[in-house]
């Protein structure tokens, strides 16, 4: 589930945090135990926050948070650093929470705590997996249970960190606003970052030919192991026209998330009816489209925004969550992680996220 801001312990994310020790791929509660850290016995934790944009990132040590009524504590293994961690952490994006704030919008790890009624969903021992608008890069955090998925026993919990925000923004584009059809052909731009590469992988679990747009050959190369069936070099001038020759009547389905020219020149490789789902604008640049295109396809422009999805119909972003969970711990699909630092070296992180030359998520293991 993705939170909103109005959630009570989402927004006091911001009271919690702290590095933990190594992380435990199995989630083995008492292994988490023996590693308590002397910060630990003094009820104190670390997070990751932002006082003052201009400022930037700063690692705080504060008091350990206790859940309250209706919510789980988790003591966070691993959490994901994205391109739309860093705009929120800057105050580049549309959602700019009050200051301070823990940033961070996914994690996993391992219940620690219970508040009164909270239900028998989840028990002290188990490993779950969560995103919000904000908190994650904490060493607990505390969320209500609707927030929270299980994480299969075989699943890495770093992979489990990283999993919700991105397959579910791709399932949903392609399945519930793209209407995407097995047989159809499906054009992915940014192919090998994170949602770019959940989208390849779930195009292919829906029935679609895939087309990977991307630039430079390891990226081709991922792109080919992420499933694409074909791959056109978004760096050529003409990479429309080689789409245009791989899919000669035209894509069905678009997924965007990068914006800029590309926005442009994708719309115009679409087929009668075709669907360009605009994602986001890792490019930087928010792309412009002459409204006649639409009219000579019959084709639309279709946003895909999860966080909303989550805040308005919140029970159908959990079951998806769920099923993307099921995916996962099913091996049909998986992200790419390329490397995995302490909270401490969250500088080294947040760079690693900037290089466009990066192919796979960073995380960050308190």
């Amino acid at each position: 589930m993705i939170f909103d801001r109005q959630e009570r312990r989402i927004i006091n994310f911001d009271d919690a945090s702290a590095p933990m020790p190594e992380h435990n791929r199995s989630g083995n509660v008492q292994t988490l135990r023996n590693n308590i850290t002397t910060n630990e016995r003094e009820s104190e934790m670390q997070a990751l926050r932002i006082h003052d944009y201009d400022e930037g990132i700063r690692l705080d040590t504060m008091p350990l948070l206790s859940p309250g009524p209706g919510e789980i504590r988790v003591r966070v293994q691993a959490c994901g650093v994205s391109f739309v961690d860093l705009l929120v952490a800057g105050g580049g994006y549309q959602l700019r929470p009050p200051l301070p704030f823990v940033a961070g919008s996914e994690f996993a790890g391992v219940v620690d705590a219970l508040g009164d009624g909270v239900g028998s969903r989840f028990a002290v021992g188990d490993r779950v997996s969560g995103s919000g608008a904000i908190g994650a890069w904490t060493q607990y955090a505390c969320v209500p249970p609707t927030g929270l998925t299980s994480v299969a026993a075989s699943v890495p919990i770093e992979e489990a960190a990283v999993l919700n925000v991105p397959y579910a923004t791709a399932l949903y584009g392609l399945r519930e606003r793209g209407h995407l059809q097995r047989g159809e052909t499906l054009l992915v731009l940014g192919a090998t970052g994170s949602v770019g590469h959940a989208a390849v992988q779930l195009g292919k679990l829906l029935g679609a030919r895939v087309i990977a747009a991307v630039s430079g050959e390891l990226k081709r190369t991922a792109a080919l192991e992420s499933g694409a069936d074909e791959v056109v070099d978004a760096g050529d001038p003409e990479w429309k026209n080689q789409v245009k020759l791989l899919a000669a009547g035209g894509v069905d389905v678009v997924f965007d998330t990068v914006g800029g020219d590309m926005t442009d020149a994708a719309f115009r490789t679409l087929g009668w009816g075709g669907r360009h789902l605009m994602v986001g604008f890792a490019g930087g640049q928010i792309g412009a489209l002459r409204s006649n295109l639409a009219i000579m396809k019959g084709a639309s422009l279709v946003g895909v925004d999860i966080r909303q999805f989550g805040a308005r119909e919140p029970a159908r972003a959990s079951a998806l969550m769920e099923e993307v969970a099921a995916l996962h711990g099913d091996a049909r699909i998986r992200p790419r992680v390329a490397a995995a630092l302490p909270l401490a070296q969250f500088a080294e992180a947040t760079a690693r996220v900037r290089d466009r030359n990066t192919i796979g998520r960073i995380l960050l293991c308190p």
